[in-house]
């Protein structure tokens, strides 16, 4: 399960031009069974597609 805070993570990588498979390798799922391991490539493109519908940014933390 991706929660808000890998995904805005997910988001400001992506942001900086990360590819999406090297950004699912830098987050790890926090509870349940798969607890520790990286969400699957599939699940990280499918939230970040929800994000994009949903008009989700990443705040800008220049000024």
């Amino acid at each position: 399960m991706i929660d808000d805070d890998m995904l805005t993570f997910a988001l400001a990588l992506r942001a900086k031009g990360v590819p999406v498979p090297a950004i699912a390798a830098k987050l790890k799922i926090a509870t349940g069974k798969n607890a520790g391991k990286p969400p699957s490539v599939a699940s990280l493109y499918r939230a970040l597609a929800d994000a994009d519908s949903s008009g989700m940014e990443v705040a800008d933390r220049a000024g």
